[in-house]
């Protein structure tokens, strides 16, 4: 038989060997089931690591990566070269038996090489959650250890011989969590009893985070009518009979097995083992047990729904789409429409093709808070086939749906960014629903564009891709209009007459009020006159409103009056928020509560001081507001209004999102105050409402890409308002009322939002016309860091001089927006080129820097 080898990609981190790519033998006994994208344990000097095996070989290949311990490469049969045994065996395989399928293994390649990351990162990004595990150190008593006069040895030591007696193999860690104390000093004792001969070292593998769970079932092997016989023969045995009664009751109640002769399984989760087993003995019933599937749509009352009819622009633009999905070639089409336009009907009529074509479905959402109203119109489209995956979900819950799309047991997941690296053997539609949102941009490890990265997903598996917005980034609709995608354009609303049959409906006005002139009028509440008139009109018709504001909190910050001093985060550069805490309603009545200051960076918090810790003044008062401050506005000018807070410090906890919008659509609020996560894709039938109580906020900062973000808000949380026959109206709050951007939001107008910003772009080079690549370090001195960046700056310009690039530019180093964070100290530099990946490779690692291609924010 001729000998087998692998590339596997180890969990270890090499500045020499970025991709830690390495070259074992594959034994006998694993033939058979190591197959491409195996979960695997191999040696790596001498720690035991987990890795994923990239490509086999029935000879030795001529590339071949040694780890660190093995000799210089020899000829390609272990048969005839002793020095060939050196290429170490795979051990075994992972507990879990994970293997990710060949489209996903490219697909980290190509994130490896493209955003610089590690490989196994990648990798990583593509396995299960809770599948890692590591080798841990273990200790256990030798047979002298196990006999040895305890009252020899001294105190310490014989405290860890003993618990090593009485509980067996123990690892180091479950060690120290028993006995307490250093870790040090625990290793310090433990070699010092296996010096004297007492202990051994063993290493023992760490569980892993998620396990398969499975529930104890039970069949009755005794006829119904033989029953009587069956308790008579127990006799005495009380607990035996009482639980064969039980079992004998569910099998009633149960639906009958199509086994011949053979009741139906019964769950025994709540019935004593040690009886069950006791009764199987006897042959009176039979024990196995069954997987049990943790899904978060268990329960869910979800209606089917009847697909509405399609208004002759969607017939439209659909075909192209389902063309190319019946057609099985790979397409990229942007689907541009307004707010309330009917993209998601779109979404569903191409996923019913794709499914029809046996194939399977993706949809990425941006915001966690999106998919519960997204997948239960999905839920209600396609039934038990939609599953969730999203970091909301408990580990086992997205390890068991990992597991049903691996197996194809499930077609449609909908998920945010990082359901992107579901593991969909039969893939042939991407649906990137509101494309142009940055949060599908990853900021830390993996730096990855979950758009980007489904565009690549696509061509590797020949599927058909939706990037649909009402708002495309500026770098999508130029590459539309270039000829890359194909544009479909949806101008108009869609509603629905009585019949069902669809109608237009109007864009709701947007009105841009100048806080400027409101001021000078000797307004100074929170609320313009016209938004105060506006929302009494809602509450009088029993409508519902939505004010939008993006920030959190109380007040943006904490300012002396007389020095200027500002409550900052001792450990970031930024300023705390203050938050009310203890405040919420009980039984009607709301408590006072506390004011807390808390870094929104780091997570930092402390009391609100009464003086001023420069100065000692007293006149230390709160600037800015935050949606705490506004709901406390809300309830103090309507106290009758019902209102519902919306933001991140009130979804915490898991389902919050679906509880929300739930309380809000069976119209157990009348006003809801939110930020960003309420502000795209939420369908809200009776919001006739929007107010935009600052629009300025963000429209300033130090980004090119700054009037395009506030572009997209203004015009996304414009679209919650009017989406049924109610009508609607939406106003904005501003002190720069004439900024184009807002001028465009308010018409509606994207298309001369985007004439105006291309020309920006490409007076400045930003992109589409070029590429940015940002390097970012940080550590605990700041002359240390800044000398760092400049160094790098350097390296930088020498490289571009090198590759012989006229149109790069190298932009810094200069202190992040953000200089200090969680106590380090932060440069950064930016570069632009038309390819930034030629300067990579000749820059080669960088240890000790971040690497962000294709950077989301410059701050």
């Amino acid at each position: 038989m001729s000998e087998l080898f692998a590339d596997v990609a180890v969990r270890a981190q090499l500045f020499s060997n970025p991709a830690s790519i390495f070259t074992y033998h594959v034994p006998a006994q694993l033939r058979s089931t190591v197959v491409e994208g195996a979960l695997v344990w191999v040696p790596f000097g001498r720690q035991r690591v987990q890795g994923i095996v990239l490509a086999l070989y029935t000879s030795l290949p001529p590339h071949i990566q040694r780890t660190p311990e093995q000799q210089p490469s020899g000829p390609a049969s272990l048969a005839d070269d002793p020095q060939l045994p050196t290429i170490r065996p795979i051990i075994e395989l992972s507990e879990a038996g994970i293997t990710i399928p060949p489209h996903l293994l490219r697909l980290a390649r190509w994130l490896h090489g493209y955003y610089r990351a590690r490989l196994w990162d990648a990798l990583e990004l593509l396995l299960p959650p809770g599948a890692e595990q590591e080798a841990e150190v273990a200790w256990r008593a030798t047979p002298h250890g196990m006999h040895v006069e305890l009252g020899t040895l001294p105190a310490s030591e014989r405290g860890v011989l003993y618990y090593l007696r009485r509980n067996g193999e123990t690892s180091e860690k479950v060690l120290h969590d028993a006995l307490h104390g250093s870790p040090s000093e625990l290793r310090r004792l433990c070699l010092a009893l296996k010096e004297r001969g007492l202990l051994t070292r063993a290493t023992a593998l760490s569980r892993p985070k998620a396990r398969t769970q499975h529930e104890r079932m039970v069949r009755l092997l005794v006829p119904p009518a033989d029953l009587p016989n069956a308790i008579s023969e127990l006799g005495r045995a009380t607990k035996r009979i009482a639980v064969l009664q039980s079992i004998a009751e569910r099998v009633a109640v149960a639906a009958p097995s199509n086994g011949p002769g053979a009741g139906p399984l019964v769950s025994a989760r709540d019935l004593p083992l040690m009886t069950l087993r006791e009764l199987a003995e006897r042959d009176y019933v039979e024990l196995s047990a069954r997987e049990v599937v943790r899904n978060p749509l268990d329960g869910a009352a979800i209606k089917p729904d009847v697909p509405p009819e399609l208004s002759p622009l969607q017939a439209r633009v659909l075909a192209p789409i389902t063309d190319a999905v019946q057609q099985r070639e790979h397409a990229v089409f942007l689907l541009h429409g307004v707010t309330g336009s009917g993209k998601t009907e779109l979404y569903l009529r191409a996923i019913a093709r794709t499914l029809r074509q046996g194939r399977q479905a993706l949809v990425l959402v941006p915001e966690i808070a999106l998919t519960a109203q997204l997948v239960r119109r999905f839920a209600a489209r396609f039934g038990e086939q939609v599953v969730v995956l999203h970091s909301g979900l408990s580990l086992g819950e997205r390890f068991d749906t990992w597991r049903r799309l691996r197996r194809a047991e499930a077609r449609v997941v909908v998920g945010s960014r990082s359901a992107v690296f579901a593991p969909l053997p039969e893939l042939g539609l991407i649906v990137v629903d509101e494309e142009h949102e940055p949060s599908y941009k990853h900021e830390e490890g993996v730096r990855y564009h979950a758009r980007d990265v489904a565009l690549e997903l696509a061509a590797l598996t020949e599927s058909v891709v939706i990037l649909g917005s009402a708002t495309p980034a500026i770098e999508s609709y130029q590459r539309a209009r270039e000829g890359a995608y194909t544009l479909l354009e949806l101008p108009e609303r869609v509603g629905r007459k009585a019949n069902g049959a669809s109608q237009p409906i109007p864009l709701p006005p947007v009105r841009i009020v100048d806080m400027r002139l409101e001021l000078q009028h000797g307004n100074r509440s929170i609320f313009s006159r016209p938004l105060q008139r506006a929302l009494t009109q809602v509450l009088r018709k029993r409508q519902q409103a939505l004010l939008f504001l993006n920030r959190r909190g109380t007040a943006a910050f904490v300012m002396c009056r007389d020095c200027g001093y500002v409550v900052g985060c001792p450990r970031c550069s930024s300023p705390l928020t203050v938050h009310i805490v203890g405040d919420e309603p009980i039984q009607g009545v709301r408590s006072p509560g506390y004011e807390l200051l808390r870094c929104h960076t780091c997570g930092h918090r402390e009391l609100a001081p009464s003086v001023c810790p420069e100065c000692w003044s007293s006149r230390i008062r709160h600037f800015g507001i935050g949606t705490q401050r506004v709901v406390a506005a809300v309830e103090e000018l309507w106290p009758e209004a019902r209102v519902l807070r919306w933001d991140r410090d009130v979804t915490g906890r898991k389902g919050a999102h679906d509880r929300l919008l739930q309380s809000f659509l069976n119209h157990e609020a009348d006003i809801v105050v939110g930020t960003q996560m309420i502000a795209k894709g939420l369908d809200l039938p009776l919001v006739t409402l929007v107010g935009v109580v600052s629009a300025d906020t963000g429209l300033h900062l130090p980004d090119f890409r700054a009037g395009e973000r506030a572009f997209q808000l203004m015009a996304q949380v414009a679209g919650r308002a009017g989406r049924r026959d109610l009508g609607g109206e939406v106003i904005m709050q501003s002190y720069t009322p004439d900024h184009y951007a807002l001028q465009a939001a308010a018409a509606h107008d994207y298309h001369s939002f985007f004439q105006e910003e291309i020309a920006f772009r490409a007076d400045t080079h930003y992109p589409p016309f070029s590429q940015l690549v940002r390097f970012l370090t940080s550590g605990p001195n700041a002359d240390t860091v800044r000398l760092a960046a400049e160094a790098l700056a350097e390296r930088v310009r020498v490289a571009l001089g090198r590759l012989s690039f006229t149109d790069a530019a190298v932009i810094g180093p200069a202190p992040a927006f953000m200089e200090r964070m969680r106590g380090k100290y932060r440069w950064h530099l930016l570069v632009r080129a038309p390819d930034i990946h030629p300067l990579l490779d000749e820059l080669g690692p960088l240890s000790g820097w971040t690497v962000d291609v294709d950077p989301g924010s410059m701050l």
